[in-house]
């Protein structure tokens, strides 16, 4: 029987926007990334099997997913490295039993967590440290994985590593090449 998701792209998940990549960019180039990056990932979420939605804060999700009993994805909005193999990796942990997939960014902090079944306390806390995720999933008797890790795109570094990546998907390379040149 094939999975059903809820997935949920939670604002509160993004990293801090550092305000020195807004200044480097200009407020229409960094506004514009910042729509194609949380595009790529409403379109990821979209075609990931279920349903899909959007949420403000790890508070807003438990109401959306009412009556949904089977696993869940939260997302965050700033990952433009988010591709079908992160579920694929996140599917095989469930497969193995695991309760919380846990994907980090560089930063530490979740971009992406895969949960067996919509556990309230892990939902409410989406964008926790890895360690008290880890701890909330233990506590309940679940085990967890890890996921492979990714970068944001939150502040110049992020810029400027997307700028140099020569596989950095969503035409970043383009984009950035005015404000960072080679």
């Amino acid at each position: 029987m094939r999975r059903r998701f809820a997935v949920v792209v939670v604002d509160a998940m993004a990293a801090p926007r550092d305000p020195a990549l807004r200044d480097r960019l200009g407020p229409e180039l960094d506004d514009h990334l910042r729509a194609v990056v949380r595009a790529h990932v409403v379109r990821w979420a979209r075609a990931v099997p279920g349903e899909a939605y959007e949420a403000a804060r790890g508070e807003d999700v438990p109401p959306l997913l009412h009556g949904h009993d089977g696993p869940v994805v939260l997302v965050a909005p700033d990952v433009p490295g988010l591709a079908p193999h992160h579920l694929h990796a996140a599917c095989d942990d469930l497969d193995a039993g695991v309760t919380l997939a846990f994907g980090a960014a560089g930063d530490g902090l979740p971009f992406l967590l895969v949960l067996a079944s919509p556990d309230p306390d892990l939902l409410r806390r989406a964008g926790d440290p890895f360690d008290d995720l880890a701890a909330i999933a233990a506590a309940g008797g679940g085990s967890f994985g890890m996921l492979r890790q990714e970068r944001r795109l939150a502040s110049v570094a992020d810029a400027r590593a997307w700028r140099a990546d020569p596989v950095a998907p969503l035409g970043l390379r383009d984009l950035l090449a005015p404000v960072f040149p080679r």
